[in-house]
C-alpha cells in the first residue's frame, strides 16, 4: 500500500526531495504533507524621529522568507520502512559540513570546506526558475517524531527500532539567487514568483508618487 501511494505521489509530482548543495546528494519522500506555512517578512532600520514628522523615519533593509512545512512517512512493510528510515538518515547527514582530508595524518584535525547549504523542491509551493533541483536555502532545523501507536519493525541481533510512521517537521530560509522586486515601470522582475501564478496581467503598472521626502506615499 505504502508503494502504491509512492507511485501515485511521483506521477502526480507531489513528492517533496532534498538535496545537498556540497555533494550533489539527494533523498525524495512522497509528500503526505500535514502542515505547510510559508511567510514573508520585512526588516526596517533606522526608527529615528525628526521635527515635523509624527511617525518615526523607516528605511527598507531586506525581505526574508521562512517556510515550515510536516509530512508523514509510511512503510507498512519492513522492507519499505527500512528504506525510508535510511533516507531520513541519509538526509540527516546531509546537514552537516563536508571536511577535507585528515591534516597531517590526524584523524581529528580537518577543516571544513563546504557548508551544509540545501535544495528543497515541492510542487510549486517550493521551487526554483533557477534550478531543477529546487530552492536553495538553509535549514534551520528538522525534527524525528515516531508514532509509537503505529508500532515498530525490529531489525538485527540488536533489535534495532525501525519506526512504521514518523513525521517530519522542518524550517527552511531561502536563499535569493536572483533580485525580487520591481522595475522603474512598476512590472515584478519574476512575474511568477513565489508559486508559478503569472501576476503580469493583474493590475496595471504605473509611476509612483512620491511624497517630500522622495519616498513613495500611500494614497487614501
Amino acid at each position: 500500500m505504502a508503494q502504491f501511494f509512492e507511485n501515485i505521489a511521483k506521477r502526480d509530482g507531489q513528492t517533496i526531495k532534498f538535496t545537498s548543495v556540497a555533494t550533489g546528494q539527494s533523498v525524495e519522500f512522497p509528500a503526505f504533507i500535514t502542515s505547510f506555512s510559508d511567510s514573508f517578512n520585512i526588516n526596517w532600520g533606522g526608527g529615528g524621529t525628526t521635527f515635523g514628522r509624527t511617525d518615526p523615519v523607516k528605511s527598507y533593509q531586506s525581505t526574508t522568507r521562512r517556510i515550515q512545512a510536516s509530512f508523514d512517512i509510511l512503510g507498512v512493510s519492513k522492507n519499505i520502512a527500512m528504506e525510508n528510515f535510511k533516507k531520513y538518515s541519509m538526509l540527516i547527514k546531509m546537514l552537516y559540513p563536508v571536511f577535507s582530508a585528515p591534516l597531517k595524518n590526524q584523524s581529528q584535525a580537518r577543516t571544513i570546506t563546504g557548508s551544509p547549504l540545501m535544495r528543497i523542491k515541492y510542487s510549486n509551493y517550493i521551487h526554483s526558475s533557477k534550478s531543477a533541483a529546487g530552492l536553495l536555502g538553509c535549514l534551520q532545523g528538522v525534527e524525528f517524531r515516531p508514532e509509537y501507536q503505529a508500532g515498530h519493525f525490529l531489525h538485527g541481533s540488536q533489535k534495532d527500532l525501525i519506526p512504521l510512521k514518523y513525521s517530519m517537521s522542518f524550517v527552511f530560509e531561502p536563499l535569493h539567487e536572483e533580485p525580487l522586486g520591481t522595475d522603474p515601470s512598476g512590472k515584478f522582475l519574476k512575474s511568477n514568483f513565489p508559486y508559478k501564478q503569472d501576476t503580469s496581467t493583474i493590475g496595471s503598472a504605473r509611476t509612483p508618487a512620491t511624497d517630500t521626502m522622495g519616498g513613495p506615499v500611500n494614497e487614501r
